[in-house]
């Protein structure tokens, strides 16, 4: 473990790269459609089809690659995990940026999930480095970058895209990604042993199949992760169709867009707020009850997006979700943290990303699945009890869990 000074300021170092990986990817995100006109994708229907394929792509690749990076920074080095996610991103934006076809851009969507993942590595670093007790605040911290990110990112790409185009706002990204993969390089610090970690002879006990194992086999690992999946899951369902909803509360389309805009901006405040706050209460309290008491509290925030509110009165409940949602997944991987040896805390955080995306993946369907059949106010009533269900999901280990093998210490 390093001396406070210096992993105080690794945090600092990833906090940057977080937010400039998360504004950047969020900057160019809506303005994907304009980009497949611009590629000349074809009549609207192409479009929407290449827009689909660009958005789900990081998605499926990242689920395939991250434990291998994970495991790879388990054996040689997790500061230069950080640098190579920051150098793959920045390298997959440049030649996004330089595709001349869909069919290109959506392959290097591929490569961005491939060989990004700064999330992923900058929570192994700080499992590593920070420490014991001061974990949960600095994943906190972590996660006040991404929702940063997520707040400014369509602000500032909105600019760039008006002021130079698409092209020019995934070459900034890129030159800004690269030259923070170089401050990385130079300025993060580790422990003794980080520029390599010491050869690992037991694979079977740390390799990639037995993370996957080590993490659906325990009980409540398990139920930790099948609460971030469905977490997951209801986010990116009720965003998918959250659009749509505030249209068919708002005739007009000038008002609904800035409505829309509006609501999801306040939503990512509450996560901005809430993501230190609810780390450092992990480090205080039991995360278990954390998790349960936010996981339901932003349950009843879903239900009450039905309610005659109004406009004033659904930014009130957006705010809350957002500074609920905020303690959930930073808890799950909190968790996961603990329960890991510095041999394996890379794979087996990558496993379990790579076992929440399937809520990232499937969610967007299913909510315009229970929208198409019920009705659009219905999938934030059928979200909002999942969220609840799967909150109470997690509950206390068991004598015979805490006895288990791969032990959770979360009381």
């Amino acid at each position: 473990m390093m001396p406070p000074t210096e992993w105080k300021q690794s945090v600092r170092i990833l906090w940057g790269a977080r937010f400039l990986s998360s504004a950047g990817l969020t900057g160019i995100s809506p303005f994907i459609p304009y980009y497949m006109e611009h590629l000349n994708a074809g009549t609207t229907k192409e479009v929407l089809m290449w827009t689909g394929l660009s958005m789900s792509a990081p998605a499926l690749s990242y689920a395939l690659f991250t434990p291998l990076w994970g495991k790879i920074g388990d054996r040689w080095s997790r500061k230069w995990m950080v640098v190579r996610s920051l150098i793959g991103l920045a390298i997959s934006m440049l030649f996004m940026g330089l595709a001349q076809t869909p069919f290109e851009f959506v392959l290097f969507r591929l490569c961005q999930g491939a060989f990004g993942g700064i999330s992923d590595a900058s929570s192994a670093f700080i499992g590593t480095h920070a420490p014991n007790k001061q974990q949960g605040a600095a994943l906190g911290q972590l996660e006040r970058a991404s929702a940063a990110g997520l707040l400014v990112g369509p602000l500032l790409g909105s600019i760039c895209v008006n002021t130079w185009g698409s092209s020019s706002l995934l070459f900034i990204t890129a030159s800004l990604t690269m030259s923070f993969a170089m401050l990385a390089a130079f300025v993060l610090t580790g422990a003794k042993n980080s520029y390599r970690q010491p050869a690992i002879t037991d694979n079977h006990n740390t390799g990639i199949i037995h993370a996957f194992v080590s993490l659906v086999s325990h009980p409540l690992a398990r139920r930790l992760i099948i609460a971030g999946v469905l977490f997951k899951l209801v986010d990116f369902s009720t965003f998918t169709m959250f659009t749509p909803y505030i249209r068919e509360l708002i005739p007009s389309s000038k008002v609904a867009a800035l409505t829309v805009g509006v609501l999801l901006a306040m939503s990512s405040v509450g996560e901005l707020v809430g993501s230190s706050w609810w780390g450092k209460r992990n480090d205080r309290y039991s995360p278990v009850r954390n998790l349960r008491l936010a996981g339901m509290l932003c349950g009843l925030c879903l239900l009450a997006h039905t309610l005659p509110i109004g406009v004033l009165g659904l930014m009130i409940i957006r705010f809350l979700q957002g500074f609920f949602y905020s303690a959930l997944l930073q808890t799950v991987m909190l968790n996961v943290l603990k329960s890991s040896t510095d041999q394996d805390r890379g794979v087996r955080i990558g496993a379990t990303n790579s076992i929440l995306m399937a809520g990232q993946i499937t969610g967007p369907s299913i909510g315009v699945w229970v929208g198409g059949v019920w009705g659009i106010p219905a999938v934030f009533l059928v979200m909002g009890a999942v969220m609840v269900a799967a909150s109470l999901l997690v509950r206390r280990p068991t004598v015979f869990e805490s006895q288990s093998p791969v032990q959770l210490p979360l009381q």
